[in-house]
């Protein structure tokens, strides 16, 4: 690994009589080959060679590639200080309205200039920038999600050669763009809201469109290298990509492995016989074909290969909790006439087979939108994905990669939505998605704007394109390509002024891009499905057009809802949609999450801190109001202990809003209602991750501490669950969801409680069959004839809750335990404060995992349990207590004593406060 830039060449020999070939480790694959004798231009060679300036000059540092220019001058101490902290998105933004070239020196062997073909490869440049090799310009980039590749076998020279990548500021650019396109017209939105304070014309950029900032992130323009730069030398062609085709036939998987070549040469000039060798892992199978190179474009040729597996030697692969997720490394290598050079590169591949149905709806309007996965109807329970960071090169961290990723599977998350403001994710988020059985719902890089259609924007969509699903094609978690985020809902419901007389010419805009450009380079390359847009009626917006008169119907395709002033904890606001690819709640992240990137005179709702990390228009008070509803808020919310009181009650209601309309969404898998919405086959609350410490509708924090939510996604996306609720017509229903794949015999018990006692005033159980992968209605009584007849007093929705179990006929919880409050929480009568103690703390069986051991004299709510100084997750957490006593786990991230841990708990529950 190079420290200051990451720039390598490998002249390789396969014996003393062959010539070699320069390989890489690249963002695309990883290439590996058979070494006799290497010579390494190696990462001490360049330590601290490369360096950033400003447009004047004055200003110079020590550079790092793969880097950027904040993460550079953070670095070298010309920010003094974090880019999060407090203003300095404001505070620093001149260092994105500057220009900045980056250099270096590097040497270059005599052995390395005979080689016919040498190229100087940028794996991602952000964004607009010149190329000048000793003096001579060499090329220009102007999108960050593509590899550009520069022939410099005529400029680079034997010894000393000096290297500029000279960056425009993208602010200037995108203005600049922005007025050369307004002389024929108008491609709007011209800025992004005040309240987000960020900058203008982003979508006149091939750049990550949230980094101009968004409702839930700041504006950082950032320029640099954020990927690899290699040199490579060769004489004949080098691997640059590999896609497969897995096919299931009666006896066997036929699997079509394309390889994408680079020459650098013309067609006329490659000649010869080519061999290609696949592998797929030791003991399976081992092909060798001569083949052709077919030319791609010039300098580019592919040649294809089948194999063909017997079904009886393949595992499949599975989602997560559907199966195992069976991985098989396929070997690829390439030999030239003489066998004087070898280029091999390896992958992992998963035999499933994917589709997505929309079919007419039996019995009704409309049609389907669910996934198939091995022929088995997948409900797609998840979330949406931003980027980890707001700059690009600190996105792809491992660390917090893994953690996001494992925590959505602890979640029994099958699906993740790559929302299309960002970036289109590391290889690493991809293996380890496969790794996991996550599904990846993939957008194109396109969100919230019109886009200009002009012969070069739709050019580099075209390389960025196909770039990127060759890329990422042969990943098995990939389930689906979007051409967008909300753009055929912005155009329909004239969000950007675009109604009228230009309607039809922003409309044939909207079709040129994503559906005479894109759609046919997806489909020439992969065969997953695409749709135009999300939200969108899938099949049923091509029919009208591919703009339909209500993208958010519920009837067809996915829907995005969001409604931040009804009630969010009561399940009739929410639409019966087929699909649910977004919705979601603003809260707070933790305190000690925003105190490391704020002050004291910052801890209150009125602080002029506060008002600037809101970026939502309104959503401070929107939080208020919701909160309102439900929740004894405080008046005056300008103390720091109010402001922590504020943080907790913004969480609990953003948990229980989304557990109630997950919830919702799961009890309609198996039911049509009369106007023909329903049979609901998937959830992705807006949004898993932060890319900042400030409000939002994420459920794990800047810094990966999960938030109430992510605890409840745990239970409310458990495979099998309990779901009760109160229907707007008085009724109490209570249903038994599963996503298990056989049926099962269950014992449904109902508590009902008053909120002065620990002791339920009445108690039932009854047997019931969990049909597999189905919803099934157990109960359906008026719910004010049953509370009065258990017992309940007074105003009986006041003065009582439901709480439920599911277990197996032996006893054993087969489902998260679940509640029903009957009113709000401002309203609840005998409620006492809990006194809630740690009992005991006691080493688990694996290293750096306690049992915790809690005790209450009353009923608890949203019991919230933190550790003091201390990283780490609890295996539950803001739940109901209904017993004197309980035990969660504590997952630590460091070696730590029990009594450390014991020290280090803190206890809080609604009772303290209300």
């Amino acid at each position: 690994m190079i420290s200051t830039f990451q720039f390598k060449w490998i002249f390789l020999m396969i014996s003393t009589m062959m010539a070699g070939i320069l390989l890489l480790t690249s963002a695309i694959v990883t290439f590996t080959t058979f070494i006799d004798a290497t010579l390494l231009l190696d990462s001490s060679a360049l330590d601290g060679t490369w360096t950033v300036r400003n447009a004047n000059g004055t200003i110079k540092a020590a550079a790092v590639v793969p880097g950027g220019i904040y993460t550079d001058l953070r670095t070298a101490g010309i920010l003094s200080q974090d880019i999060y902290y407090r203003f300095n998105d404001i505070e620093y933004r001149w260092v994105s309205m500057d220009n900045w070239t980056y250099s270096t020196n590097f040497q270059v062997a005599p052995e390395l200039i005979k080689k016919q073909q040498i190229f100087l490869v940028f794996h991602g440049v952000d964004t607009v920038a010149s190329v000048y090799l000793n003096d001579k310009h060499i090329g220009d980039c102007g999108n960050m999600f593509v590899r550009y590749s520069f022939p410099i076998k005529s400029v680079i020279q034997s010894g000393e050669n000096h290297l500029e990548v000279r960056f425009q500021s993208a602010i200037t650019a995108a203005q600049a763009r922005s007025e050369e396109q307004a002389k024929n017209y108008v491609v709007p939105p011209n800025c992004v809201p005040k309240e987000y304070r960020g900058e203008c014309h982003v979508n006149f950029l091939r750049k990550m469109q949230a980094s101009f900032a968004w409702d839930w992130g700041p504006a950082f323009p950032s320029a640099g290298l954020w990927k690899s730069v290699v040199l490579e030398a060769f004489d004949t062609a080098v691997i640059r990509d590999v896609t497969t085709n897995a096919k299931e036939t009666k006896d066997h998987w036929i699997l079509d492995v394309k390889i994408f070549f680079e020459t650098g040469r013309e067609v006329s000039e490659v000649s010869g016989k080519f061999e290609v060798s696949l592998q797929l892992d030791t003991q399976l199978l081992i092909t060798t074909k001569a083949v052709t190179m077919t030319p791609d474009v010039p300098g580019e040729f592919n040649a294809t290969v089948q194999m063909e597996v017997a079904k009886e030697d393949v595992e499949l692969w599975w989602p997560n909790e559907f199966g195992a997720q069976k991985l098989y490394n396929l070997s690829v290598s390439f030999n030239d006439s003489f066998g004087k050079e070898v280029s091999q590169t390896s992958l992992k591949v998963g035999f499933r087979t994917i589709e997505l149905v929309q079919e007419p709806v039996k019995k009704g309007t409309g049609l389907t939108f669910y996934f198939k996965v091995n022929n088995v109807s997948i409900f797609s329970k998840g979330s949406n994905w931003i980027p980890s960071h707001v700059l690009p090169e600190k996105s792809a961290d491992p660390v917090t990669i893994h953690h996001l990723l494992s925590s959505s599977k602890k979640a029994h998350m099958n699906m993740l939505r790559v929302w299309g403001g960002g970036l289109y994710e590391s290889d690493l988020f991809y293996q380890l998605a496969d790794e996991m059985g996550i599904l990846i719902w993939q957008d194109f890089m396109f969100a919230c704007a019109l886009y200009p259609t002009n012969p070069e924007f739709l050019r580099s969509v075209k390389t960025e394109v196909k770039q990127q699903v060759r890329r990422l094609q042969h990943h098995p978690s990939i389930a689906l390509w979007a051409g967008n985020n909300e753009n055929e809902a912005a155009l329909r419901g004239n969000w950007y002024g675009t109604s009228g007389s230009k309607y039809s010419l922003y409309k044939a805009d909207y079709i040129k891009l994503y559906v005479d450009t894109i759609r046919p380079l997806v489909q020439a390359e992969d065969s997953r499905p695409y749709v135009v847009s999300s939200p969108s009626n899938g099949l049923e917006s091509e029919q009208e057009g591919y703009i339909a008169d209500n993208p958010y119907s519920s009837l067809y395709g996915d829907t995005h809802y969001y409604n931040y002033l009804a009630n969010g904890w009561q399940p009739a606001i929410y639409p019966e949609t087929r699909f649910a690819s977004e919705y979601g709640f603003q809260s707070l992240p933790s305190f000690k999450t925003l105190s490391a990137v704020s002050e004291l005179s910052d801890w209150s709702m009125t602080s002029n801190f506060s008002d600037h990390r809101q970026h939502h228009p309104g959503g401070n008070y929107e939080m208020q109001i919701e909160m309102l509803q439900t929740l004894p808020v405080p008046a005056d919310i300008t103390s720091p202990e109010e402001y922590q009181t504020f943080i907790y009650f913004s969480q609990i209601y953003q948990a229980m809003a989304i557990k109630t309309e997950t919830e919702n969404y799961r009890r309609w898998r198996s039911t049509l209602i009369s106007n023909g919405q329903g049979l609901t086959m998937g959830a992705l609350y807006w949004q898993l991750n932060d890319i900042w410490q400030a409000p939002s509708w994420a459920s794990i924090e800047f810094g990966g501490k999960w938030k109430m939510l992510h605890y409840f996604a745990c239970n409310f996306f458990a495979p099998v669950l309990v779901s009760p609720c109160m229907t707007i017509s008085g009724e109490l229903e209570v249903h038994l969801i599963s996503d298990l794949l056989q049926d099962m015999e269950t014992v449904l018990t109902i508590s009902v409680y008053s909120w002065d006692s620990l002791t339920p005033i009445y108690k039932i159980s009854s047997n019931h069959i969990l049909h597999n992968a189905s919803v099934t209605k157990v109960v359906d009584t008026y719910l004010v004839d049953f509370v009065h007849s258990v017992g309940c007093k007074g105003n009986v929705f006041q003065s009582c809750f439901f709480y439920f179990t599911l277990q197996t006929r032996s006893g054993q919880d087969i489902s998260p335990h679940n509640f029903l409050l009957l009113s709000s929480l401002a309203e609840i009568v005998g409620f006492r404060r809990a006194n809630i103690t740690v009992d005991a703390v006691t080493p688990g069986a694996e290293a750096k995992v306690f049992e915790v051991k809690i005790k209450t004299d009353a009923v608890a709510l949203f019991v919230w349990l933190e550790a003091y100084n201390i990283e780490g997750h609890f295996s539950d957490n803001g739940f109901l207590m209904v017993t004197s006593s309980r035990k969660v786990q504590f997952n630590a991230k460091q070696n730590i004593t029990s009594d450390q841990l014991k020290q280090a708990v803190t206890i809080i529950s609604l009772a303290d406060i209300h």
